[in-house]
């Protein structure tokens, strides 16, 4: 591929790009980036490639794809400031990197919107590349916007050994919604854990390490039997007594954590339902016993309130 790749924002996820896209012989020729000493960093492992800490005119003319990878709330600041330099943008191919933003953001008429693609990776970046990662690489990339664009990034995305899914433009806030709680919610989860253990006096920094194992063989699990088969645990088991005394050990020693598990709970028993190990009844007799905890802590939280 000849094409000519400006890239705005060389974070997390902009390095990355900048790093797996010139390893499979991708021609990167210009970065921007507010942060001057990453982006010399990073263009003294790319060479030659010319940089500025703006958005540079120049750098859009001689490019052909432009990938703003850019934090959310810069995202319209960059396209207004891009449509204000007032030039030919009609052969310019913009590559939206965010998960939550859609090709909707271009607002000014100077883009062509067939040339208009959010490719937003699958993946977590955790920090700033100066290396490849091959983070990009074997994951899935949710895309949404114009046909030429669409097809342009398949090839790239190809290239990468990486798969894709089309995400209907007004749909992109909900896609993005399921990438937080599959990935940002794991971690809370895992936090929750540790305060639990930590109020039976176990160290909480070796929650992971005490739950790895379980949560590998879960995984595991998960992509042997798929994720309903693969439940298991007192819901599944429709272990009333022990789902009680779980409950009621929370409600005593953490009783912030009641919503989170009795939350959880109802949508654990929707996946064992539906897994048939449930019936309707236990069902019902599961869910009645989680309401009267949700009912008790609503009654607390308005009686603090009034």
């Amino acid at each position: 591929m000849e094409n000519k790749i400006y890239i705005i924002g060389v974070g997390r996820v902009g390095s990355s790009f900048a790093f797996e896209l010139k390893d499979k012989e991708f021609e990167i020729n210009f970065f921007s980036d507010r942060n001057e000493e990453r982006l010399r960093e990073i263009s003294l492992k790319i060479n030659p490639v010319s940089v500025s800490p703006r958005i540079e005119k120049e750098f859009i003319i001689g490019s052909d794809i432009i990938i703003i990878s850019v934090q959310d709330r810069f995202i319209k600041d960059v396209i207004k400031e891009i449509a204000g330099l007032e030039i030919d943008l009609s052969e310019k191919y913009f590559f939206l990197t965010s998960g939550s933003e859609s090709t909707a953001t271009f607002c000014y008429d100077n883009f062509k919107r067939d040339n208009l693609l959010s490719v937003h990776p699958i993946q977590t970046f955790d920090k700033v590349s100066f290396e490849n990662n091959h983070l990009l690489e074997n994951i899935y990339f949710g895309i949404e916007g114009g046909i030429q664009a669409r097809n342009l990034a398949l090839k790239i995305i190809e290239r990468l050994n990486s798969k894709f899914i089309d995400i209907p433009k007004e749909k992109k806030y909900l896609y993005h919604s399921a990438c937080v709680i599959s990935s940002n919610f794991l971690i809370t989860l895992l936090n929750i854990s540790s305060e639990v253990m930590g109020s039976i006096g176990i160290d909480k920094s070796k929650t992971f390490e005490i739950f790895k194992p379980i949560i590998d063989k879960t995984l595991s699990n998960i992509s042997e039997d798929g994720l309903t088969h693969a439940l298991t645990g007192p819901f599944e088991r429709n272990d009333v007594e022990t789902i009680s005394n779980h409950l009621s050990a929370i409600n005593k020693e953490l009783p912030s954590l009641i919503p989170f598990y009795t939350l959880l709970g109802m949508e654990t028993v929707k996946v064992a339902f539906k897994k048939e190990s449930l019936n309707l009844k236990n069902v019902i007799s599961i869910l009645d016993l989680m309401n009267e905890y949700i009912i008790n802590e609503s009654n607390i939280t308005k009686k603090t309130i009034n």
